[in-house]
């Protein structure tokens, strides 16, 4: 390649520069190779990559597995509400993080970003370092604020009230306020709802399908809200509100990911505490009769089939494999994990059920078979150690 050449990602710049709407990945990746011509086997594959890891939320994201749109062309526009609360009104100020996370990156340049009122005029809102009390935190930590005091004032505003903001460039970030009084936002509650639904379903659906059993939320949150039916209509809440009140996912520091992920610091500090918690059943789950088909991992044909009631715990199953098996009762932990599978792929992920000891205690030793939540054709993992 000649020395003045432009790189992989100025060519895949100077592509969506051009771009003024969504486009097939396949029409996108021949532009580029246009640009950026190579000999390789697969030529398209390091710019699918390329794409993925570097480009998703920071320029560019699917709108599907084949489409993609530009983001400074499907970001204006939309919508997103940021809660009011006491400690804004006290500060004057409106912190960068939480407030625009997944909008406003560490890449970007925080001084070059804009704030207009609702009239479109730019404000004067300087950035000032603040002590603010992250959610699940004891102590404060000193983040970057945008000076809101004067347009907090102007319009009178209370704890319980939004601010709605709209996008309005992306390359460079500007950003239009509107004030959205709580009594006002109470009248669409039907509408946030809905809004807030289809968003944690958009959300799931991306880390059903993702490589990892996470995904971060640079990427996540851009590439959601543009999968919105609407996303430059009445905003829903705030994407971080919308996942604390859905039991199927949880945001933890940059990345959201399933609930039963926990960090090391998580499990240093929940020690014997229960892994996993007990479905409700009914009276007929309990008395139903469970079957499996339990096989060693790497010597399948040695399998033995075992049943057990819906009311008996998973300290009872323990001692059933033991036996069966002719494992040791007085030495081993035994541990179980229900395996699910994520979306419509083929991998699958791991739920910690809970360890059991020898003398059948444990975190998972009192979980009755009936709150598994099973249903025919669900597998468990059972290590015996």
């Amino acid at each position: 390649m000649k020395k003045n050449s432009p790189t992989l990602r100025e060519s895949i710049q100077q592509v969506l520069s051009q771009i003024s709407g969504p486009i097939t990945l396949d029409v996108f990746v021949k532009k580029v190779l246009e640009i950026y011509p190579s000999s390789a086997k697969k030529p398209d594959s390091r710019i699918r990559k390329h794409l993925k890891m570097e480009e998703v939320g920071r320029s560019v994201v699917y709108l599907d597995e084949k489409t993609l749109i530009p983001l400074r062309v499907g970001a204006v526009g939309v919508r997103f509400p940021i809660a009011l609360s006491r400690w804004h009104l006290n500060k004057g100020a409106l912190p960068v993080f939480p407030a625009f996370k997944g909008w406003i990156s560490h890449l970007d340049d925080m001084q070059a970003i804009k704030l207009l009122d609702e009239q479109g005029t730019p404000m004067d809102t300087g950035l000032v370092s603040l002590y603010y009390r992250i959610s699940g935190f004891n102590e404060s930590i000193e983040v970057s604020a945008f000076k809101l005091k004067h347009w907090l004032q102007k319009n009178k505003t209370r704890r319980s009230d939004f601010i709605h903001v709209v996008i309005e460039s992306w390359e460079p970030k500007c950003f239009r306020l509107e004030f959205e009084p709580e009594k006002k936002r109470r009248m669409h509650q039907k509408e946030i709802e809905l809004k807030n639904e289809e968003l944690a379903d958009i959300l799931y659906d991306i880390l059903e399908n993702s490589d990892k059993e996470r995904i971060y939320v640079d990427k996540a949150i851009t590439t959601a809200y543009l999968r919105l039916t609407d996303p430059r209509g009445y905003p829903g809440d705030q994407w971080t509100e919308v996942l604390k009140k859905d039991p199927r996912m949880r945001c933890v520091d940059y990345y959201i990911t399933y609930p039963e992920k926990k960090t090391l610091m998580e499990r240093m500090l929940r020690g014997e505490d229960p892994v996993f918690k007990e479905l409700e059943f009914t009276p007929e789950q309990e008395k139903q009769v469970y079957h499996f088909r339990a096989a060693l991992k790497y010597r399948k044909y040695i399998s033995r089939r075992i049943e057990i009631p819906g009311n008996h715990t998973l300290a009872d199953f323990d001692c059933q494999i033991r036996n069966i098996f002719g494992h040791d009762t007085f030495d081993h932990m035994g541990g179980f994990w229900k395996i699910v599978r994520r979306g419509q792929t083929q991998r699958h992920r791991e739920i910690e059920l809970g360890s059991i000891n020898p003398l059948r205690e444990g975190s998972g030793a009192g979980i009755r078979i009936a709150g598994l939540g099973l249903q025919t054709g669900d597998r468990l993992k059972y290590v015996y150690d």
